[in-house]
């Protein structure tokens, strides 16, 4: 087997990650000669860590099939001790890969210690495919891939693949080949052993490896949702000042809402970003920079309609045009009250708020119950704002 380590320093790496990292973390990305682990094997596994204030990358790679433990047995030292795993699309693919391979030596009886163990300790956590981060047993699960396609409308790439998000971050690669081109390479290096060969091998999985920890950069755009920013300036003017300001009708009666002001909010990241994103729609925008970030969009003034979701327990009063709880509405002349549907359990709000081109939660604001966008009222106190801005940031990502 052959073992290389790389170390430098942790100063190299941006703000946000430095932030981030800590050495209870192990980042891992697997090379395979084939997609199935019941037929194909695992030729080299790259690591990599925070040691004090350096960052570590070990890649273990197998110089024939019958080396596989060996590489199985050194990850699992380096795994044994961390509780969070971090990898690229691993919840599919290198994490149940790697526990069918443990297991299946596992059981052959062939193996050290170390691999009954992985094979363990991975069975025994599993991670959610679909979930970008995810607690499994002892450990917690973090798969890069999964956060970045949460982002999808907030990034706006045609592609997730791990070179498009290290291209669209600016991250140069030696590396042209992909894991399925460098299989036919590595049995080629396994008849005929070649310092070429050995290259192209180790430098896909090495930079893999080192890509990750600049993927992690892309978490830091989940600060702002997450309210890790500062409010540092509040300014408005009049909706009907600007020449783009956009009208709202009511799709009930057909009368455009006043359309109220617009707001601009700048804020800065606890973190810088790792670029810019702009996002123009027709009633706000988000200029998201590395340092500095404005929100800015248009309030609306009118009614809005909040859907109570067990509308078997309202009664509708036609006369109110709203819906109330039948421990109250029993006390209603039968007259003057009906059973409440889906469509008209709701009481009314007036307010200023702004559009939502969100999926709706069932008792969202709308402003009728088909009502495809979700709305969001302003805040009546100054304090209100920050969580404000973050439900406004959540649209960005995917539940």
């Amino acid at each position: 087997m052959i073992h290389k380590k790389e170390i430098f320093p942790i100063t190299n790496l941006p703000p946000f990650q430095q932030h981030y990292l800590n050495e209870d973390m192990l980042l891992f990305d697997i090379e395979t000669t084939g997609l199935s682990p019941a037929r194909d094997q695992i030729y080299c596994i790259g690591c990599g860590y925070l040691c004090t204030d350096n960052v570590v990358i070990e890649l273990f790679f197998a110089e024939n099939p019958q080396e596989e433990p060996h590489v199985l047995e050194a990850f699992y030292r380096l795994s044994v001790n961390r509780r969070t795993i971090i990898t690229f699309n691993g919840n599919t693919f290198d994490i149940p890969f790697v526990r069918k391979r443990a297991a299946l030596y596992a059981e052959q009886q062939t193996s050290a210690d170390n691999i009954s163990g992985l094979a363990a300790a991975f069975a025994a956590s599993e991670p959610e495919p679909k979930q970008s981060s995810a607690s499994a047993g002892n450990l917690i699960f973090i798969d890069l891939y999964r956060a970045a396609t949460r982002m999808k409308s907030l990034l706006r790439l045609p592609s997730y693949r791990q070179k498009s998000l290290e291209y669209f971050l600016g991250i140069s690669r030696e590396d042209s080949f992909d894991g399925g081109q460098l299989i036919e390479k590595y049995l080629a290096y396994v008849s005929n052993p070649d310092h070429d060969l050995l290259s192209f091998l180790l430098l896909h999985n090495f930079e893999d490896v080192k890509g990750m920890f600049d993927l992690l950069g892309l978490l830091a755009y989940e600060q702002l949702r997450d309210g890790h920013f500062q409010i540092t300036d509040i300014f408005s003017e009049s909706a009907r000042t600007n020449q783009h300001s956009a009208k709202s009708t009511d799709a009930k009666t057909g009368q455009a809402d006043n359309t109220g002001v617009f707001y601009s909010i700048k804020i800065r990241p606890a973190f810088p970003l790792p670029k810019s994103i702009h996002i123009i729609s027709e009633d706000s925008a988000a200029f998201l920079d590395p340092e500095e970030c404005l929100i800015r969009f248009q309030a609306y003034n009118g009614i809005l309609k909040y859907f109570y979701e067990d509308y078997r327990d309202y009664y509708y009063l036609p006369a109110e045009d709203y819906a109330v709880h039948k421990s109250i509405g029993v006390f209603v002349d039968p007259s003057h009250r009906k059973k409440a549907t889906a469509k008209t359990c709701y009481t009314k709000k007036e307010c200023e708020y702004i559009s939502f081109p969100a999926k709706c939660r069932s008792s969202a604001l709308r402003k009728e119950y088909q009502d495809k966008n979700c709305y969001l009222t302003l805040p009546a106190k100054p304090e209100e704002l920050h969580a404000f801005l973050c439900r406004y940031y959540s649209r960005f990502f995917r539940e």
